[in-house]
């Protein structure tokens, strides 16, 4: 028979049942064809004594008519199949290509299992940390938790818990913004400090949690204290890398279904890193449990926007620092969650009123710029008030800037306007209410744009006008009405007053020709 052209290699051939087993236990074929009566050892007991070992070997027993009980009992023990005599060799062929057929079957539904198999121990660790995010979130009981607990392998005791929430503090100010990748390695580099730390004290499960936390659950033996350990992490990340961190820690408690508690105490130990510059381990049960807020630098609220309204910048400056002092002489006190909503609501209040005093174009840029920082995690109170400070001053001085811009359009309108009657006595009541405005407030506000009092300026336009004309050979007397001065001598003495010449002296240095008239 021609195996080889179906696939199929012989490998190796015996005359009985005792040769055959010794045979099968050294060349482990996937396919077996054999008579049931044989010497020395029968084809039943052969199959019996092989499937034992090897379940996944395939046999096919050759039968006569008269041994079709002993077939029988050869597919209860697990035979794949029996040809009956006289057989052809389509017959056996056949048997052999079922066989071959099911083995591949069998073969490729084990790869797909090993595969599988292979990805669930790489997810394991994203599996472990799913489940530990469900545990603190969530009370569940032991009896709930038991079976995902060993199929994760988990090594903690199932008693005892202290859990810890652990942030890296916002990159300090005026350094270089680390890439994504930098950034990247350095929170894997903090992964395995951290593990590692608290590995020499306790048995613990540590991963990332957010985008820059990281939560440990930890057993509290008692030999170790949570806080020490915390602290120790806190060196070992300062001193082999470029961050710093803040650790909350939680109190410790008994069972799986209360660490939802002692995740909800070290969030809360975490948010006082708002009164560290980082850096800091805080425990739960050291912070001060304050009960109601009482309001606090509200009642500078109203003077911060009227000062941000007028672009006064000193007074801002002033307000902020007297609400920054009266905070800190309170903190000890505080809940920082309060805090925290305090400033964001002079932020929102501030930058509302940016935007009703500021072009858009022009106060968006400070306004982006201060949210990236503002949703930075890690954040002090200290680094907080620096940003509002720079929010607030920065947009109060945009306020006055666009304050002067608007007094600018109204005093061009006005020096539009005075151009244009250059010829009349005009005065300074006359030119404020052609732009609405009080006479003392133009006065004052033109002033501030051009840096001159309305009648030097309207003197140096006139002046300026009085040159064109001479140049362009006008009479004196005939420029002197133009200009606005009825009496030709008082023009001359302005002029020479402001050129060091008659007007007749400056056009004849144009005018070397003509006489002086």
């Amino acid at each position: 028979m021609d195996w080889e052209e179906q696939g199929i290699t012989v490998a190796g051939v015996s005359s009985n049942g005792e040769e055959g087993l010794q045979l099968i236990s050294r060349l482990r074929p996937d396919l077996v064809i054999t008579d049931i009566r044989m010497p020395i050892m029968d084809g039943l007991s052969m199959l019996r004594m092989v499937l034992e070992e090897n379940r996944n070997c395939k046999f096919i027993l050759i039968s006569g008519y008269a041994d079709f009980d002993y077939a029988q009992q050869a597919v209860q023990l697990g035979a794949f199949d029996f040809v009956v005599k006289p057989f052809s060799e389509e017959d056996i062929m056949s048997a052999a290509l079922r066989a071959k057929a099911e083995i591949t079957e069998e073969r490729m539904q084990l790869l797909s299992v090993r595969e599988m198999e292979n990805k669930l121990r790489e997810s394991m660790p994203v599996l472990r940390q799913e489940y530990f995010a469900l545990l603190v979130n969530h009370r569940i009981s032991w009896e709930d938790a038991s079976e995902r607990w060993d199929f994760l392998n988990i090594k903690l005791e199932p008693r005892g818990f202290v859990v810890m929430l652990i942030e890296m503090d916002n990159v300090r100010e005026g350094t270089a913004e680390p890439s994504i990748r930098e950034l990247e390695l350095i929170r894997f580099s903090l992964l395995n400090i951290m593990q590692e730390t608290l590995a020499e004290h306790a048995r613990s499960v540590v991963f990332r949690y957010r985008l820059n936390q990281y939560l440990a659950v930890l057993n509290d033996t008692g030999v170790s204290s949570p806080i020490e350990m915390a602290e120790q992490i806190c060196r070992n990340i300062e001193r082999y890398t470029k961050v710093t961190i803040s650790v909350g820690v939680g109190g410790r408690v008994s069972e799986i279904s209360e660490l939802p508690d002692s995740y909800r105490q070290a969030q809360q130990a975490l948010s006082h890193h708002l009164f560290t510059e980082g850096n800091t381990a805080i425990m739960y049960d050291d912070i001060h449990q304050s009960g109601s807020q009482e309001p606090l630098a509200l009642e500078y609220k109203d003077e911060l926007l009227l000062a941000l309204r007028s672009g006064n910048v000193e007074k801002t400056v002033a307000i902020l620092s007297t609400i920054a002092v009266s905070l800190q002489k309170l903190v000890s006190r505080q809940n920082p969650n309060y805090l925290l909503s305090l400033y964001d609501e002079l932020a929102a209040s501030a930058i509302r009123t940016f935007y009703e005093m500021v072009p858009y174009s022009d106060i968006q840029p400070l306004i982006q710029s201060f949210k990236a920082v503002q949703g930075t995690v890690g954040l002090s109170l200290a680094s907080l008030q620096r940003q509002l400070l720079t929010l607030c001053t920065e947009g109060a001085t945009l306020v006055h800037k666009n304050s002067l811009s608007s007094g600018q359009k109204v005093v061009y309108k006005a020096i539009d306007y005075m151009k244009s009657r250059l010829s009349e006595d005009i005065a300074v009541g006359e030119c404020a209410a052609h732009v609405h405005l009080s006479a003392s407030y133009f006065a004052s506000l033109f002033k501030q744009v051009t840096g001159m009092t309305v009648t030097q300026y309207m003197t140096s336009e006139r002046i300026q006008k009085a040159k064109v004309l001479l140049v362009e050979g006008a009479q004196v007397q005939e420029v002197a009405l133009a200009v606005g001065y009825e009496e030709r001598r008082y023009f001359s003495d302005v002029f020479k007053k402001i050129t060091g010449q008659t007007p007749s002296e400056f056009r004849a240095g144009y005018h070397t020709d003509r006489p002086e008239t």
